[in-house]
């Protein structure tokens, strides 16, 4: 028995040892040719081309064709891949050429860092980030086109890297945006419209020719017309017709009325009291009168019955 149950706790321990090593056997690994869950990669004649859709892999150690490093002159998104990972390739000095396609949101961490041999970039009008120094120390690269929005920048994604960033004509970039970055930037990057001009700096020849034309004739034909005709006609009628008229029009109607209005009810009332006073004395006279006279009686004379 003692033997039977010294077998079984060896065969436990050994399962338990190998169960950490299947795991590690099992665990997902990237089979040749993939870079993404939905996104694969091949390389020939000197381009690497990525096909599918989504987001590749972040590459912090390494992207899988790092063994073409030296060979790869030219990348080529297609499909529909919105974002290139951390790393894909940073210090990749024989790239020239990049098309990122139709589909590009953000470009990963680092993803074209110390890319000495790229000087121009397109972004689709779906990009929206430039990661964190993902176009840092590009020192060739003069000319970024984005054909949408204004994108994100992120921490350090232009440091080193002197370029023209060119937008859309008919959808310019907010100015105050435009100008914390240029200055956070000091000055390595310059925002223009996509024809070239620059609506925010105005040159000297427009400057001159602005100050000429405007300046002269709108102060002479602003100041003159509007100065002499308003200030005239609205002071003479304003100033001194209401006073005329408020002193001497509405004091002596007002006035007038209001002393001499009082007198005559008092006058009136005298003769009204008095004669009142004159009746109710001659109704009491009348009266009284008719009380003392009236109150006698004549003897009445002899008649046919008296004795």
């Amino acid at each position: 028995m003692r033997k039977i149950w010294m077998l079984l706790a060896v065969c436990v321990c050994l399962t338990a040892l190998a169960a950490p090593v299947r795991a590690e056997e099992e665990s997902p690994v990237r089979e040749p040719g993939w870079c993404g869950e939905e996104v694969t990669w091949s390389f020939e004649g000197g381009t690497l081309t990525l096909s599918g859709s989504g987001r590749t892999d972040d590459f912090p150690e390494g992207a899988p064709w790092l063994e073409y490093k030296d060979e790869i002159t030219k990348v080529v998104l297609t499909g529909s891949i919105s974002y290139l990972g951390e790393g894909a390739f940073a210090d990749y000095d024989g790239i020239t050429s990049v098309s990122l396609g139709g589909a590009l949101q953000e470009l990963g961490t680092r993803a074209f860092y110390n890319c000495d041999g790229l000087t121009e970039l397109t972004m689709p009008a779906t990009f929206r980030v430039f990661g964190e120094e993902s176009l840092m120390r590009c020192t060739a690269l003069k000319e970024i086109h984005c054909l949408g929005g204004m994108p994100s920048f992120r921490l350090n994604c232009l440091w080193d890297t002197w370029v023209n960033i060119y937008y859309p004509v008919a959808n310019p970039w907010p100015l105050q945006h435009i100008e914390q970055l240029e200055e956070a930037f000091q000055g390595r990057i310059e925002f223009l419209a996509e024809d070239g001009t620059d609506p925010y700096t105005p040159t000297e020849e427009t400057t001159e020719a602005t100050t000429e034309a405007t300046t002269e004739p709108v102060t002479e034909a602003t100041t003159e017309p509007t100065t002499a005709p308003t200030t005239e006609p609205t002071t003479a009628p304003t100033t001194q017709p209401p006073t005329e008229a408020a002193t001497e029009a509405p004091t002596e109607p007002v006035t007038q009325p209001s002393t001499e209005e009082p007198e005559p009810p008092r006058k009136e009332e005298a003769p009204g009291w008095i004669g009142a006073a004159i009746v109710g004395l001659s109704i009491s006279l009348i009266g009284l009168g008719v009380l003392l006279f009236g109150g006698r009686k004549k003897p009445r004379k002899g008649g046919k019955y008296s004795r």
